[in-house]
């Protein structure tokens, strides 16, 4: 029983160093030619509505993300 728990205490700091590793270490850059993620606030919302719109005839998505 203490050997599986000790593996188990063992992939579950593995995958906690492996996630802080990542958001620590990795490249946030976007491709060549992308533009960068942008927040979309009060204060941005007709600049996006604008380039939203003036993107007609290509691919356009739009992620909505919550922390909760």
């Amino acid at each position: 029983m203490r050997r599986g728990q000790a593996g188990t205490a063992g992939v579950i700091v593995a995958t906690v160093l492996a996630l802080f590793g990542y958001s620590t270490f990795a490249d946030r850059s976007t491709p060549v030619g992308q533009p960068p993620l942008a927040e979309v606030n009060q204060q941005t919302f007709e600049t996006f509505k604008n380039d939203f719109n003036g993107a007609r005839g290509q691919v356009r998505i739009i992620a909505l993300l919550s922390p909760t």
